[in-house]
């Protein structure tokens, strides 16, 4: 199929180059409209510049440390409040004072979260490949991925001595004393 390049198509030009040029613009659609794009779109960001900028790890630590520091500094202002309250009042409370001290030291930051274990079931890998395993060979223990992972284990060439080694490797080696 051919097209042509001219606008007349029963002239054909005897020289070796055709009569009419056209260039990558001309069949560019870059310009053309398109209608699935919103063409009152523009891109916000919180400083008013282009797109979203990535935080470095400095910067992330410097906030986290300022706005731990910053909470320590309100829970300080909080308890010397309702110190200077109870003073007034007339009341000595040394026992809210302990409390109001060990509550201090519970803020929570990246460096201080001490989160308990996971009720979720333990993810179990594969011994040879890594990827999670869906079955343990009975006689080995190994776990293992596939059937084709199955049968290399079942090798002849796969020595109780690899085995040892790949169940070491996991932390259920055998210890002989």
């Amino acid at each position: 199929m051919s097209y042509p390049l001219t606008a007349s198509t029963s002239q054909q030009s005897s020289s070796s180059s055709p009569a009419g040029q056209y260039t990558a613009t001309q069949f560019s659609f870059a310009s053309t409209p398109k209608p699935f794009k919103n063409p009152h779109y523009t891109r916000h960001s919180a400083s008013g510049g282009p797109g979203k900028r990535n935080k470095t790890l400095k910067q992330i630590l410097t906030l986290e440390r300022e706005r731990v520091d910053e909470e320590v500094r309100k829970r300080r202002e909080k308890r010397e409040e309702r110190r200077r309250l109870r003073q007034e009042r007339g009341e000595t409370a040394e026992d809210v004072d302990a409390e109001d001290e060990e509550r201090e030291d519970e803020v929570v930051s990246f460096v201080s979260i001490e989160a308990p274990p996971s009720l979720m079931p333990q993810k179990r890998y594969c011994d040879i490949t890594g990827l999670e395993a869906k079955y343990v060979d009975p006689r080995t223990l190994l776990r293992y991925h596939s059937p084709s992972i199955f049968e290399l284990i079942r090798s002849p060439s796969f020595q109780p001595a690899v085995v040892q080694a790949y169940l070491a490797l996991r932390g259920m080696g055998v210890v002989l004393r």
